[in-house]
Order: C-alpha cells, then sequence, then structure tokens
C-alpha cells in the first residue's frame, strides 16, 4: 500500500483511526454500562460521523507547527500533506465528512424508528 505524506501528514490516518475506534468503544461502553438512551438502537454512521468530526479537528488544530525563538512562539514553515493535499484543507475535508455523515447516521435513525410518520402525521 501506498502512502503518499509529507512532514506530519501521516498523522492523519492515525488521527482518524483513533477517533474512530475511540468512538466505537465508548458507544460500546456506555451502551452497556449505562444502558436508557445509549442502548437504543442508532445507525452507526452516527459513530462514524463523530469520530471523522473529531479527527478533522484534531488535524486542523495540530496542521501548523511553532517553535520558540529567543522566548517568542514562532510558526515553522514546514509543508505537512497527505497524499498530496495539505493538511490543514485535509482536516477541514474530515470535518465535512463528519457532519455529513452524522446527519445522515441521524436521518437513517429516525427512519428506521418510525419518527418520520409521527412528525409528518
Amino acid at each position: 500500500m501506498l502512502l503518499v505524506y509529507k512532514n506530519k501528514g501521516i498523522l492523519i490516518p492515525v488521527y482518524f483511526g483513533v477517533s474512530v475506534l475511540t468512538t466505537a468503544l465508548i458507544s460500546g461502553l456506555l451502551k452497556r454500562n449505562v444502558g436508557g438512551l445509549f442502548a437504543a438502537d442508532y445507525s452507526l454512521w452516527i459513530l462514524f460521523g463523530l469520530g471523522a468530526l473529531i479527527s478533522g479537528i484534531w488535524t486542523t488544530l495540530t496542521s501548523e507547527v511553532y517553535t520558540q525563538v529567543n522566548g517568542v512562539r514562532v510558526k515553522v514553515d514546514f509543508e505537512s500533506s497527505f497524499f498530496f493535499i495539505p493538511m490543514r484543507i485535509f482536516g477541514w475535508i474530515l470535518i465535512g465528512i463528519g457532519l455529513i455523515s452524522l446527519c445522515w447516521g441521524i436521518w437513517v435513525t429516525m427512519q428506521n424508528h418510525g419518527f418520520s410518520q409521527t412528525l409528518w402525521n
């Protein structure tokens, strides 16, 4: 498998994997130990959307590199990219994918539980 990255760009799939797996683990723990709302049957797109949203925010916040020069924080001009897409833009792409997946998961969950019939009738 070929991964094309520059500098910190290799962290993008790491951020994504850690965010999605952590979201799934927390969801499983809440479903098993707390119950109630967390034990409801909801779409896995919601978990994927939350994980992608978290990883997009994490990527955007860590996309710039800073160093200390004479006690002053200075931005270093490194170009970090993953598959030739700059890390900052990739963060916004992940945020968009996360929001779309989250909305889709909510829509699918509402359709599966009959919320649309009670909402429109």
